[in-house]
C-alpha cells in the first residue's frame, strides 16, 4: 500500500480525513520508496499524518530530509529523552560561517519540534515528555546562540555573563511555539554592563532574527529589573539587592520560577540565594495576588465564544498564582531543581485536592499545546473554530463538545480552588 494511502486510512474517521494538501502528497510520492516509509508502525504513522495534515509546511522540508522520518518510524516511548542527550552532546553548528550557524540553528528548532508533534499526536510520549523535550531543544540552542556570540565578539568565555530562563522555561515546561522569558546578568561592577549588554543584544539577535529559515525563537526580557524601564543587563549585587529590597510580590512570583540555563555558572549560587531571602521572609500575599489575577483576567480574558485557556477564569494562571502564592506564605527549605508548577504546588501543598488540582492544570497545558500546534504560532486562546480539531489532537475521536466538557469542568475546578484559598487567606484551603 502507498504511503499517501496509508496516510489517508490513518486519519479516517477524523476532522482530518479526506485528501491530503497538496504538500503532504508531494511529500509521499517523495519518500514513499524509503525503507522507513514501509516501516512506520501505526502509531508513528497516526503521529506522522495528524502532525502534516494540520502543518503541511513541514512536509515541504521533511520531503527532503530522509533521516528525519527514519528517526518518526523509530519513535517509541522514552525515544524523545534519548534525542535530548544526543542533541546536548551535538555542537557542530559550532564550526559552521555564522549565517549557515543561524539557519541551521532554526533548522533544527522545525525539525525537532515537527519530531515531538509526531510522538505526541501519535500518543507515544506523555505529554510532559513532549514538553520536557522542546524545553531542552530551546536551552541547546540558546546555548548555541550564546557561544556563537561570544565566538563573533572574539571572548574566549562568558565573561561572568549570566542567562536566567524564567517561567516554562525554568520549569521545562515549553509548549510548541512558545517563547523565551530571558533575564541577563553579569558578574562584577557597572564598568562591565556595557559589553555583557552587547553579548545580550547579539543573542538576542541571533535568536529572534528572521532568515531564510525562519525565526529561532522570540525573545521577552520585560521580567528584568524595573522591567522595560531597567537596563538590558544587571550586574549580580544589583540583581540580588533588587529581589530582596525593591521588588513588588509579582515579581517575587517571577523570581521563584527562574534558574540559569545559559553562561556563567555562578548565576546558580546567586538565584538560590535570593530565593532562601524571599522564601525566608514569609508574607501573606493573597489580599495582593486577588486583584492582580482580577485585572489579568479582565484585560487578557479573551473575547466571547473563546476559552482563554492561560489567562481566563480558572486557567493556567490560577494554578501558577496558587503555587507561587503557597511559596510565598509557607516559605520551603529550598527549591525544587527545575521550578515549574506542580513542583511548586507539592512544595507548599499536599493532599487529594491538589492532585486533582494539577490533573486540570496538565489538562489545560495539552489543550493549549495541541492549539498551538494547530494555529502554527503561540496562542493562548482557543476558539470555537478550533476546538473541534484540537479535540481530535487531544485524543482521537473525542469531539468538540467532549472537549468543551471537559474544560468546562477542569476551570470550575480550579477556580474554586483559587477562590477558597483567596477567601480564607491560606494555602491551607487546598488541604482540607
Amino acid at each position: 500500500m502507498s504511503l499517501a494511502r496509508r496516510l489517508e486510512d490513518a486519519l479516517a474517521g477524523s476532522p482530518f480525513a479526506g485528501p491530503l494538501p497538496p504538500p503532504v502528497a508531494s511529500f509521499a510520492e517523495r519518500r514513499g520508496a524509503d525503507d522507513a516509509a514501509s516501516q512506520l508502525p501505526d502509531a508513528p504513522l497516526r503521529g506522522l499524518a495528524r502532525a502534516l495534515v494540520t502543518r503541511p509546511e513541514v512536509a515541504g522540508f521533511a520531503s527532503h530530509r530522509p533521516t528525519w522520518l527514519e528517526r518518526v518510524a523509530a519513535l517509541s516511548p522514552g525515544a524523545l529523552a534519548r534525542r535530548a542527550e544526543a542533541l546536548a552532546r551535538d555542537r557542530s553548528v559550532l564550526e559552521l560561517p555564522l549565517e549557515d550557524a543561524l539557519d541551521a540553528l532554526r533548522l533544527r528548532r522545525r525539525e525537532e519540534m515537527a519530531y515531538a508533534a509526531c510522538a505526541d499526536l501519535g500518543r507515544i510520549e506523555a505529554f510532559e515528555a513532549v514538553s520536557d523535550f522542546l524545553s531542552r531543544l530551546a536551552e541547546d540552542i540558546l546555548a548555541d546562540a550564546l557561544a556563537l556570540a561570544l565566538r563573533e565578539m572574539r571572548r574566549a568565555d562568558p565573561a561572568g555573563f549570566a542567562v536566567l530562563g524564567m517561567g516554562k522555561l525554568a520549569g521545562r515546561e515549553l509548549s510548541y511555539h512558545s517563547d523565551l522569558d530571558l533575564i541577563f546578568l553579569v558578574r562584577g561592577d557597572a564598568e562591565q554592563i556595557d559589553g555583557a549588554a552587547r553579548i545580550g543584544q547579539r543573542l538576542i539577535s541571533y535568536l529572534t532574527t528572521m532568515t531564510g529559515a525562519g525565526v529561532a525563537y522570540e525573545v521577552d526580557t520585560r521580567l528584568r529589573p524595573s522591567g522595560r524601564q531597567g537596563m538590558l543587563v544587571t550586574t549580580y549585587d544589583a540583581f540580588l539587592r533588587y529581589q530582596t529590597q525593591e521588588a513588588h510580590t509579582w515579581e517575587h512570583l517571577a523570581l521563584l520560577r527562574a534558574r540559569a540555563v545559559a553562561g556563567d555558572d555562578q548565576a546558580s549560587a546567586l538565584l538560590a540565594r535570593a530565593h532562601e531571602h524571599v522564601l525566608a521572609h514569609h508574607e501573606t500575599p493573597w489580599t495582593e495576588l486577588a486583584p492582580l489575577r482580577q485585572r489579568v483576567e479582565l484585560e487578557r480574558a479573551g473575547s466571547p465564544g473563546c476559552i482563554a485557556l492561560k489567562t481566563g477564569p480558572g486557567g493556567l494562571m490560577d494554578v501558577d498564582f496558587l503555587a507561587g502564592g503557597g511559596l510565598l506564605e509557607r516559605g520551603a527549605a529550598k527549591l525544587p531543581p527545575l521550578p515549574g508548577v506542580p513542583a511548586l504546588l507539592h512544595a507548599c501543598a499536599r493532599g487529594a485536592q491538589v492532585e486533582a488540582l494539577l490533573g486540570d492544570y496538565h489538562t489545560l497545558r495539552a489543550v493549549e499545546a495541541r492549539a498551538r500546534w494547530l494555529a502554527g504560532r503561540g496562542v493562548d486562546v482557543l476558539d470555537a473554530q478550533a476546538i473541534g480539531p484540537v479535540a481530535e489532537l487531544v485524543e482521537p475521536g473525542l469531539d468538540a463538545a467532549g472537549l468543551s466538557a471537559r474544560l468546562d469542568a477542569a476551570r470550575r475546578r480550579i477556580r474554586a480552588g483559587f477562590d477558597a484559598v483567596v477567601k480564607a487567606g491560606t494555602i491551607e484551603a487546598l488541604e482540607g
